[in-house]
């Protein structure tokens, strides 16, 4: 997945420039490793230092919007002291190629055919077979196209089925002084014409299309504007909205969404989305997160047609796995998130028919023996791990109390009350069966003693081939205890993979069970330096997800500092691989930009410790801010709630004090209704806007729960403050 795409093709292996003296062309260079990389929110630059040609390059690049193309400019700076005549020569290798899991429709790479358009002022190539064309050129005068790997100076070929092409340009540069080459990307998966244009486009406008694409990207970055002691972890935070915009992808004919991460996973999961959705929402991108949950909802009703939401969506429009089973009650309640934040009835009607029948198949389908818990693979897609596992059954749970908040809305009282019916038995089953009161944990599966025993040998050589010694040893030991065992006997069976955190990631956890199950999580046996470990047998693997849901199960019980803890863990491992990204798997491998990282930073600080809590179809909005210890004080500013006629952008100002905590409240829109949920209140005087509270209720936890109109101070003063 290397090189340049504009999906669902490769475009190019890559390209290269090489700089000579034009008296002496065979005795120039090729710039390959640079001195030193920058990257910025929309481009990035190299910095290549050649003291034997008397240079210094600077070599930038960005991609425009809605083209698809490249531009790569290089700047020369002469440290010679002398004028000359230089000659460049960009290589460019071509390997027009569809995207993975292509072949398995029958659509074949086929060798790329390169030729010289002197018109054009560019190299033109095409897959031999098939309508896919990649265009690239100079606006430099004089620029000489040729096709062929001989048409430049000699260059190890890269790999596969691609052709070589070359721009030729002789250049002035002054003594101390510099000139520019600009080279130009685009393609096509349909035509030369298209290709052709696109590249015209992109050649005559590229410096509005930088400028606009810079406007894009501030307004990004102005929405939902963070303000904490901690300036390090805000830029992270500005960084993970950026990692999302990265992560766009509008491909004709298929749709545009949220993929998963680059290089290797460019395309759309509906695991990852339901997680990276909810921070989309937290950031003001609204619309985006309803774009990519119809995708993946329309792309399942064609594929499956049975509610159960799919796995992985290439750019081509193949379906490479129609779907886990977590990932159908994991959607459905990532619905709910999306319309609690957008107020938008039309996207709720268009899910809602998939969401009865996402239900009907996980507690019909893969439900056969009727105990509430459904079958088959979860989020960690272990082999042979497709028993009742825990992260089904919760996410199961979750689903049918979202639905049922969806079927009320829509008139479908009595579908709404079975389904809560369901939801508090499959709680019940779950705090029951699948708590370990002995490990203080809730155990990852429920199974039949002989279906383990079947799967342990492969588990066992899994962990093996891993080297995970101590893994190896206490799945031996379980085995060892099996062998006493009748094997008809269903129970749970604790494997110690990070989805034993969702019961209290969505609080279905009651307190003292979420407390102690916490606290073990929290330890080196779940935790590592970079964050939660994948499996705590293994005790190796971290990714931003296993930490992300962690932390998001910790805010859930108002653990805020030790959800800080993780958030800070994830914003540590920024810059590891990529400057200015974080790696999907931590600190520093696997993708170089991950999607559901939002997940674990935008979605604790907006919706809990900031405690923004919308339901925007009502215009009702819930505000619980609770703050981490080390934050005194913090705003959040411009966070966009509703979409269309119930818009809103919410300002949130916090400064606690020893004997007054102040909130600072502005919220624009219509007809909005805001109630404040304040701790550390229990006996406190709440005054709104300088008046004494009318209205309050107080809770267990000594909190306070106030009404209040939308552009308000609120000050909650403990004894005599």
């Amino acid at each position: 997945m290397g090189g340049l795409w504009a999906h669902p093709i490769k475009l190019m292996d890559g390209f290269w420039l090489h700089l000579a003296e034009s008296a002496d062309p065979s005795g120039g260079v090729w710039l390959e490793k640079a001195d030193a990389f920058r990257n910025f929110a929309y481009f990035n630059e190299h910095d290549y230092a050649m003291p034997d040609l008397g240079l210094e390059v600077l070599r930038n690049q960005f991609c425009p919007d809605e083209h698809p193309g490249f531009v790569v400019e290089y700047r020369l700076r002469d440290t010679s002291g002398r004028s000359r005549e230089l000659s460049a020569v960009f290589l460019g290798r071509t390997e027009l190629r569809p995207v993975w899991f292509s072949e398995e429709a029958g659509i074949q790479d086929a060798p790329d055919e390169a030729r010289a358009d002197a018109e054009l002022g560019a190299v033109v190539a095409k897959d031999r077979d098939h309508p896919w064309f990649v265009v690239f050129g100079s606006d430099s005068p004089g620029c000489e196209p040729s096709a062929g790997a001989s048409s430049a100076p000699s260059r190890e070929p890269t790999a596969g089925n691609g052709a070589a092409g070359s721009l030729r340009i002789q250049l002035s540069l002054p003594a101390n002084g510099t000139a520019e080459l600009r080279f130009f990307i685009a393609g096509s998966v349909r035509s030369e014409t298209e290709a052709a244009d696109a590249y015209r486009r992109i050649r005559d406008g590229h410096a509005d299309m930088r400028r606009a694409k810079r406007l894009r990207y501030e307004s990004l970055l102005a929405r939902t504007e963070l303000e904490i002691p901690d300036e390090g972890l805000a830029r992270v935070f500005d960084w993970v909205k950026i990692h999302s915009e990265w992560l766009v992808l509008d491909v004709p004919g298929v749709g545009r969404g949220l993929t998963a991460g680059i290089p290797e996973y460019p395309w759309w999961f509906g695991c990852d989305n339901s997680y990276a959705l909810l921070g989309l929402l937290a950031v003001g991108r609204q619309a985006l997160a309803v774009e990519t949950s119809d995708l993946i909802r329309e792309t399942s009703e064609r594929t499956n047609g049975n509610g159960r939401i799919i796995h992985e969506l290439t750019t081509w429009g193949l379906v490479a796995n129609p779907g886990n089973t977590q990932e159908t009650p994991h959607y459905i309640q990532s619905v709910r998130e999306i319309f609690d934040w957008t107020g938008d009835l039309d996207y709720l009607k268009r899910a809602y028919p998939t969401v009865r029948q996402g239900i009907a198949w996980l507690l019909g389908e893969m439900d056969p023996d009727g105990d509430l818990l459904p079958e088959g693979y979860g989020i960690t897609e272990i082999e042979g791990l497709n028993v009742e596992l825990i992260d089904t059954a919760v996410y199961t749970w979750s689903a049918l109390l979202a639905g049922a908040e969806m079927a009320d809305l829509l008139g479908d009282g009595e579908i709404a009350a079975g389904w809560r019916d369901t939801a508090a038995r499959l709680a019940d089953k779950i705090n029951t069966d699948l708590w370990l009161e002995k490990e203080g944990l809730y155990a990852d599966a429920m199974a039949r003693v002989d279906a383990v025993r079947r799967r342990m040998p492969v588990y066992i050589a899994r962990a093996e081939s891993m080297g995970a010694d101590r893994a190896v040893q206490e799945m031996k030991a379980m085995q060892a205890e099996m062998k006493d065992l009748p094997p008809d006997e269903e129970r749970p069976w604790l494997f110690k993979n990070w989805v034993i955190n969702t019961p209290m990631e969505t609080g279905l956890a009651p307190r003292d069970k979420a407390v102690r199950a916490l606290a073990r999580m929290g330890t080196d046996e779940f935790t590592g330096d970079a964050g939660t470990y994948l499996s705590g047998m293994y005790r190796t693997q971290m990714m931003t997800i296993s930490t992300g849901v962690q932390a998001v199960a910790e805010a859930r019980y108002d653990r805020m500092d030790e959800s800080l803890r993780l958030v800070k863990l994830i914003a540590s491992t920024i810059g590891r691989r990529l400057p200015g990204s974080i790696s999907e798997m931590s600190p520093d491998y696997g993708c170089f930009v991950q999607a559901w990282t939002n997940y674990g930073v935008h979605w604790p600080i907006v919706r809990f410790m900031f405690g923004v809590a919308p339901k925007a179809y009502r215009r009702e909005l819930t505000l619980r801010p609770r703050l981490p210890s080390e934050w005194r004080e913090a705003a959040i500013r411009r966070v966009a709630i509703g979409e269309g006629a119930c818009a809103a952008s919410l300002d949130l100002e916090i400064s606690l004090g020893d004997d007054a905590d102040l909130y600072g409240l502005s919220l624009s829109g219509e007809g909005w209704t805001v109630r404040m949920n304040l701790p550390r209140a229990a006996g406190a005087r709440i005054l709104v806007g300088g008046r004494l509270a009318e209205h309050r209720e107080e809770g267990p936890e000594g909190e306070a729960v106030i009404a209040i109109g939308g552009g308000r101070h609120v000050r909650s003063a403990r004894g005599t403050g």
